[in-house]
C-alpha cells in the first residue's frame, strides 16, 4: 500500500524536525553498527578527516580514539547496547593530525534498528569541574560546582545516588598513571552531567550519578578495566558503597551542603575504620543525619533560635570594663562549639556570622534608644567570611542602617588558619578599617599563621591564645614567645588581650609582662545582659 502524499509530507516534516533537534545540540552525528563500524555521518568533520565527511563511512570509531581510550569506549558501547541509551559524557578523540581533543558524547538505539547505534558529538571547551582531559577533580575543586549538578538532576527529575569506590593496590601498580586516568574517565562517564566524580584520596573516589545504575554493573565495569589494563600481578581489590539521595523538602543548596559534608567526612577517614556492621548503612546514616542537622541549623538561623551572652574584657590595672565579647549559645549547651563547627563544615558560617552581627547591632540600637550607656561589643567573624567579597557586601548592607551605633562595634577575626589566601583577608580587614570598625585577631600565638600575620593584617587588638599564657608561666620558651608578641604589638600600636585569665597569679603575671587587657572567669563570666556603664572606661 502506497503512502499518501499527506502522510509522506508528515513523515518528512517529522524527519526534518528531528534532524533539526539533533543538530541544535551536536556538531557531528554518526551512525555505527554494534561493533563501532561507521555506516553514516553528518555535520562537521571536527578534524577527524581531511576530505569529505563521507570518508568516515566504513571506518571504525575506535580508529578516531587514542588507544588508551579503547577500554572505556568498549564499556560505553556495552552500556549503550544493554540499556538503549547513553547519557552525555566525555570522550577523547584524535584528529587527523594526531592531536587529542575532548568531546561531549551521547548515544541511543531505536527498537526497530537494534543493529545500529546513533551517536552525537559536541566539541566544547574544558568543563568547569575538570582540570584536564579525563582527570577527576579533588574535593576543593569539585564542591563549588556540586550545587549546580544537583540542580541539574532535580530539574530533569532524575534521582541521584552517591557511590564511594575504594581501589586497594592502585597507588602501587606499575604504569599507574595511565590506569588511573582510564579509571577516572570511567567514573566521569557514569557521573551526573559527565562531570560529577571526585577524588577523595589516592585510592578513594566518590561518584554522583543516576540512581538507576546498578552497583553490580559499576563494579563489573571497574573489574574489567582493571583486568584489561592492570599489569599482571599488581594487587588490586575494589570495594564500593552507595547511598540514594532521595527527594527532600530541603532546598537544593542545603542538600549540596549535606552531600559536601558527607564527602569531607569520608575523605578524612578510611571507610573500614567506621565501627558499623554495614558501610552502606554508615554512608546512609551520615548523609541522613547531616540532612537533619542542616535543617536544624537552617531553622536556628531563620528563626534566630539562639541567644547571646557577653563576657567582659577588662583593664588588668584597674579592673574596668574595656569592652565585651558577644558569645552565641544554642539550646541548653554551655558551649556552641559543636553547632558552630558543623555550621562551618556545611558552609553556613557566613550566615551565622551575619545573624550574630545583626543581633548585636539591634541590642546596641535598643540601648541607644533607651539612653543606656553600654560598653563596646566584639563580634566573632571567621577569617574565611572576611576574605569573601560576597560576605563583605552583605556585611555593609546590614551595617548601613546602624551607622550611628557602628562605632561601638569590634570585629574579632577567628579561624585564620582556615584562610587559603591571606591577601584576600587583608583586603577585607582594610575594607573594615575604612568604615572605622576596629579589628581584633584571635588566638595569637596559638598557631604560626596568626603569629606571623600580626604585621601583615594591621589589627587594633591581638588576643593571646590561653595555652600560650599557661605555657609562659611554666617555662622560659613560653615567656620568650609571649614577650616577642608583646614587643611586636607594641611596635605596631596593637593592644594585647590575654584570654582564659582564671587566677590572680595569672592576672599579676600578665600585668607585669605589659599586657593591658584580659578576659577570663577571674575577671567576669558570660552574662545574658549587656553591662550598664556608669562612666566611660
Amino acid at each position: 500500500m502506497f503512502m499518501s502524499n499527506v502522510a509522506k509530507d508528515f513523515a518528512l516534516a517529522n524527519r526534518d524536525r528531528f534532524v533539526g533537534f539533533a543538530f541544535s545540540a551536536a556538531h557531528l552525528l554518526i551512525e555505527t553498527d554494534n561493533t563501532g563500524k561507521i555506516t553514516f555521518a553528518a555535520g562537521a568533520r571536527c578534524g577527524l578527516v581531511r576530505g569529505a565527511l563521507t570518508d568516515l563511512v566504513g571506518r571504525n570509531l575506535y580508529e578516531f580514539c587514542p588507544p588508551e581510550e579503547h577500554s572505556l569506549l568498549r564499556i560505553l558501547f556495552q552500556r549503550l547496547i544493554q540499556r538503549g541509551k547513553l547519557d552525555v559524557t566525555h570522550i577523547t578523540l584524535r584528529s587527523v593530525s594526531g592531536s587529542k581533543f575532548s568531546a561531549y558524547f551521547g548515544a541511543c538505539r531505536l527498537p526497530n534498528h537494534l543493529d545500529r547505534c546513533f551517536l552525537s558529538f559536541s566539541i566544547r571547551g574544558q568543563s568547569a569541574g575538570r582540570i584536564s582531559g579525563h582527570r577527576v577533580p579533588d574535593l576543593d575543586h569539585f564542591l563549588p560546582a556540586l550545587e549546580s549538578r544537583l540542580y541539574s538532576a532535580s530539574a530533569t527529575e532524575i534521582s541521584q545516588a552517591l557511590s564511594m569506590v575504594l581501589i586497594d593496590g592502585l597507588p602501587d601498580a606499575r604504569n599507574n598513571q595511565k590506569l588511573r586516568e582510564l579509571l577516572e574517565a570511567y567514573f566521569l562517564s557514569i557521573s551526573t552531567d559527565g562531570d560529577s566524580a571526585v577524588k577523595l584520596s589516592d585510592d578513594y573516589y566518590a561518584i554522583l550519578h543516576s540512581d538507576e545504575g546498578a552497583l553490580e554493573d559499576i563494579q563489573r565495569d571497574i573489574s574489567q578495566l582493571l583486568a584489561d589494563n592492570c599489569p599482571e600481578g599488581a594487587p588490586t581489590k575494589t570495594e564500593m558503597w552507595r547511598v540514594s539521595i532521595g527527594k527532600t523538602e530541603l532546598p537544593i543548596a542545603d542538600v549540596a551542603r549535606a552531600v559536601a559534608f558527607t564527602l569531607k567526612k569520608f575523605a578524612t577517614e578510611n571507610p573500614r575504620t567506621i565501627k558499623i556492621g554495614n558501610i552502606d548503612d554508615a554512608v546512609e546514616t551520615l548523609l541522613q543525619t547531616t540532612v537533619s542537622r542542616v535543617l536544624e541549623v537552617r531553622k536556628t538561623l531563620e528563626k534566630k533560635m539562639f541567644r547571646l551572652v557577653f563576657q567582659p574584657v577588662v583593664r588588668l590595672t584597674s579592673g574596668q570594663i574595656h569592652h565585651v565579647e558577644a558569645l552565641m549559645r544554642v539550646g541548653d549547651a554551655a558551649s556552641p562549639a559543636d553547632f558552630v563547627a558543623f555550621a562551618e563544615g556545611i558552609g553556613l558560617n557566613s550566615d551565622l556570622d551575619l545573624m550574630v552581627l545583626q543581633s548585636v547591632l539591634d541590642l546596641l540600637r535598643d540601648a541607644q534608644a533607651r539612653k543606656v550607656a553600654v560598653p563596646d561589643v566584639a563580634v566573632n567573624i571567621s577569617g574565611v567570611s572576611l576574605a569573601s567579597k560576597i560576605f563583605l557586601d552583605q556585611f555593609d548592607k546590614i551595617l548601613h542602617p546602624y551607622a550611628d551605633v557602628s562605632k561601638k562595634l569590634l570585629i574579632e577575626v577567628t579561624d585564620i588558619s582556615d584562610v587559603n589566601d591571606l591577601t584576600l583577608l587583608k583586603a577585607g580587614l582594610t575594607r573594615l578599617r575604612k568604615t572605622g570598625i576596629r579589628r581584633c585577631l584571635d588566638d595569637v600565638g596559638g598557631g604560626s599563621s596568626s603569629f606571623m600575620s600580626l604585621n601583615e593584617l594591621h589589627v587594633d587588638f591581638a588576643k593571646l591564645d590561653g595555652e600560650l599564657v599557661a605555657l609562659a608561666m611554666r617555662d622560659v620558651k613560653g615567656r620568650t614567645i609571649l614577650h616577642s608578641i608583646i614587643q611586636i604589638c607594641g611596635h605596631l600600636g596593637t593592644l594585647v588581650i590575654a584570654e582564659q585569665v582564671e587566677t590572680e597569679d595569672q592576672r599579676l603575671f600578665l600585668r607585669n609582662a605589659g599586657v593591658p587587657l584580659g578576659q577570663g572567669y577571674l575577671l567576669g563570666r558570660p552574662s545574658a545582659n549587656l553591662p550598664v556603664m556608669e562612666a566611660s572606661a
